[in-house]
């Protein structure tokens, strides 16, 4: 059913990778996706990606800074050897686990996020690729028009980058990650369901609401970790959503555990995938001047 739709979704939908290492040295990463919009290198994303990859990058400005003032203290003359460990002791020690290093790998080498811009009540973003190639995508996406047959039912898929692992290389010699032999390109994985219902958002603290509404759209399947921030499409490969998280929604059933023995009961739940609602999208992408394509249906 989505075969068509895939391969084309396929084409304006990019990873993420968020890179870290630690101050103990120990390397990891966060996959994400995103939705490149139009030939001047937009993007549509998951706000939670890009807050995430800024409180990284608080985390190592903050390590920086500490082996400065250590190093200064270290190197102050005038301090004697008590004065000195009195120093280092009031300014402590770094957490072992605390970001020492971090970037974000935008789907191809030497490209960087810039112009961000969100809406974190609604959990989505925008921003632009700097350097951006217009041949880098053969086929830039088309968003559902809000206005027309949007109504629960109709089919749908997620897609994203779930169930690939990465552990960045921290390259001392060049200050940079790299990412392991095999790691790219990675396996895209699509899940159908259908259109079940809407969810409205209340603006948070933080300013006045928005001219236009924050609605989400959810979908009977979950979205999986690694799509956040990628596509909701319908059979044509035409956006409707740009998953964000999925709930767990109790169904009330408490069987009791199987081989429990203290009457244990187990608590099942439904697990139903959330996207940003292109009526959202839309307002967004208006409000910065971001060119998009809507359907005619």
């Amino acid at each position: 059913m989505f075969q068509t739709a895939y391969a084309i979704a396929r084409q304006f939908t990019w990873p993420v990778v968020l890179s870290r290492r630690t101050v103990e040295g120990v390397c990891s990463s966060n996959i994400g996706a995103f939705v490149v919009v139009n030939d001047q290198g937009w993007f549509v994303t998951a706000f939670h990606i890009v807050d995430f990859f800024s409180r990284l990058d608080s985390g190592a400005l903050a390590a920086r800074n500490h082996e400065s003032k250590e190093q200064a203290i270290r190197m102050d003359q005038s301090l004697d050897h008590k004065a000195r460990q009195k120093a280092l002791k009031a300014l402590g020690k770094l957490d072992k686990n605390a970001t020492d290093q971090c970037s974000a790998w935008w789907g191809r080498d030497g490209v960087i996020a810039q112009d961000l811009h969100a809406i974190p009540a609604a959990d989505i973003a925008i921003g632009r690729l700097e350097p951006f190639d217009p041949n880098w995508v053969q086929t830039y996406p088309t968003f559902k028009d809000p206005t027309k047959n949007f109504e629960p039912g109709n089919s749908l898929c997620k897609l994203g980058y779930p169930f690939h692992h990465i552990v960045p290389i921290w390259d001392v010699a060049n200050s940079r990650f790299n990412l392991p032999a095999g790691a790219i390109p990675m396996p895209l994985f699509p899940i159908e369901g259908i259109l079940t219902r809407f969810a409205e958002i209340k603006q948070l603290a933080g300013g006045p609401p928005p001219p236009f509404p924050l609605r989400l759209v959810e979908t009977s399947t979950p979205g999986l970790k690694g799509q956040s921030g990628g596509p909701t499409f319908d059979t044509q490969g035409t956006i409707w959503a740009i998953q964000v998280n999925t709930a767990h929604l109790p169904l009330g059933f408490s069987p009791d555990v199987p081989g429990s023995t203290k009457g244990e009961k187990e608590h099942q739940f439904l697990n139903v995938g959330r996207g940003v609602h292109t009526i959202t999208i839309f307002g967004l992408f208006n409000q910065y001047g971001v060119k998009y394509n809507v359907s005619t249906y």
